[in-house]
């Protein structure tokens, strides 16, 4: 992701604005590393095999499975995108609910 993308989704405390983002999380591909929980953990938490969950993800439909989605409304984007962007096998995707663009990772 370029610089200038970055600074577009900074967290700027005289500001409150609120993005809306999609994440996109193939659980099949999670190898437990648990950064995403550390970066997130207000949309992931981890299950009994230590692969993440993201948090009141719905699992999507069609012959893909493992493959959760979940729409998000916050003022804090950058946790999402850290999560994103330190998840080790890169099973995690953010996308800008208004532009339809992949921001991360």
């Amino acid at each position: 992701m370029s610089q200038e993308l970055d600074k577009a989704y900074e967290h700027d405390k005289r500001v409150k604005k609120v993005f809306r983002l999609r994440i996109v999380y193939n659980k099949k591909g999670c190898i437990a590393s648990d950064h995403c929980v550390l970066s997130d953990p207000y949309d992931f938490k981890l299950d009994d095999e230590f692969k993440a969950i993201l948090i009141d993800g719905k699992e999507q439909e069609g012959p893909v499975k493992g493959i959760f989605v979940k729409e998000i409304e916050t003022t804090e984007p950058h946790l999402a995108i850290n999560a994103a962007k330190t998840c080790t096998p890169k099973v995690i995707a953010i996308i800008d609910m208004e532009t339809g663009k992949r921001i991360a990772p």
